[in-house]
């Protein structure tokens, strides 16, 4: 399973971005091989619609859940539709952090 979390900086020791469709880079980690990778988000500087081209770039990297603080209403219902789990996390901890919690309790879906 692929865990996606918005950060501000490229390594899992960054701080998590409250921003889902304009942060920098997007941390994903790989429940089945333990493993965890950081991508520049490719549309983190549109002009608009920014958060249902992240939700795409979300789909093509294979996410399953989403840890983010807060969306905009075009990434939410995206995302509905797209069938990814999200949970709402408090943006004051790193990614590494907010995988680390959800770990501990992955039920914890909205």
């Amino acid at each position: 399973m692929i865990v996606c979390i918005p950060s501000r900086g490229s390594t899992t020791d960054s701080q998590m971005d409250d921003r889902f469709g304009r942060a920098p880079y997007f941390a994903f980690f790989d429940t089945e091989t333990n493993s965890a990778r950081v991508e520049q988000n490719p549309h983190a500087g549109g002009s608009g619609g920014v958060g249902p081209m992240a939700v795409q770039f979300l789909i093509k990297n294979g996410v399953h859940v989403l840890i983010a603080p807060r969306l905009g209403g075009n990434a939410d219902e995206a995302l509905k539709a797209s069938g990814i789990k999200v949970i709402m996390q408090n943006p004051d901890v790193t990614v590494q952090s907010a995988y680390n919690a959800w770990k501990e309790n992955p039920e914890n879906t909205s």
